[in-house]
């Protein structure tokens, strides 16, 4: 066990499980100071000698490490990241069938699209003190909805089927993901000035139904309180 982490986990600032749930948007987090990943992932940083800027794993081999370093210090499982890895890729246990992931999957092709060579500028906007713009928004949460979407169905489908699975990782990604396709869809309603209205609304349409597929097979989601984030500690 990666006794450096462990001492940061004891930290009694440290919020039990608040990276479990969050959108890892980190530059815009008041949160990070009571963050286990984020205070491991700077010291794994500090450590390794990284420049700013430079990537934090340098291999696959290092970023599975280092989940397996987190996940040992909250003693926690790594079922998923092992059922990945012990099958050929595309052969893992960890798919789902239901439609809704692919509908979450069209929409981020859709706004991959729709900014096309643009998108590569905006995610490399540095942070602002005045917040991300709308633009900045919409292309970071675009694949991460998918990815959470897929996530709670993947979470539903093995606990059907008796896997292991973590206890809040089926509400808790669904709960991420509805607060994610929110915040786009603000996002979405602050660039109808400058944007055709009808793409405009095709991609809050698209949003809207994917809310509605969320809390149609999630109906507890929304009342899913991710500790820090929805609800604050002392």
């Amino acid at each position: 066990m990666n006794q450096t982490f462990l001492a940061i986990a004891k930290d009694p600032a440290i919020i039990p499980g608040v990276h479990h749930h969050c959108d890892e948007w980190c530059d815009y987090c008041p949160l990070t100071s009571r963050c286990l990943t984020f205070r491991c992932t700077r010291e794994f940083r500090r450590e390794r000698q990284r420049r700013p800027g430079a990537p934090t794993f340098e291999s696959f081999d290092e970023a599975i490490g280092f989940t397996r370093d987190i996940a040992a210090v909250e003693g926690m499982t790594t079922d998923a990241l092992d059922a990945l890895l012990s099958h050929p890729p595309g052969q893992s246990e960890i798919r789902t069938d239901d439609p809704l992931a692919a509908s979450a999957f069209a929409y981020a092709i859709r706004v991959e699209l729709f900014f096309g060579a643009e998108l590569f500028r905006i995610v490399k906007i540095p942070p602002t003190r005045c917040g991300p713009t709308p633009e900045e928004t919409i292309v970071y949460y675009h694949l991460r909805i998918y990815m959470r979407v897929f996530r709670a169905l993947v979470a539903r489908d093995r606990r059907r089927a008796g896997r292991p699975t973590p206890a809040d990782e089926e509400l808790g990604s669904a709960k991420l993901a509805l607060t994610m396709i929110e915040r786009s869809g603000g996002a979405l309603d602050l660039l109808r000035e400058g944007a055709d209205p009808a793409t405009i609304d095709a991609f809050l349409s698209a949003l809207s139904d994917l809310e509605c597929g969320l809390e149609e097979r999630f109906p507890q989601a929304r009342w899913f309180v991710r500790m820090g984030l929805d609800h604050p500690v002392a």
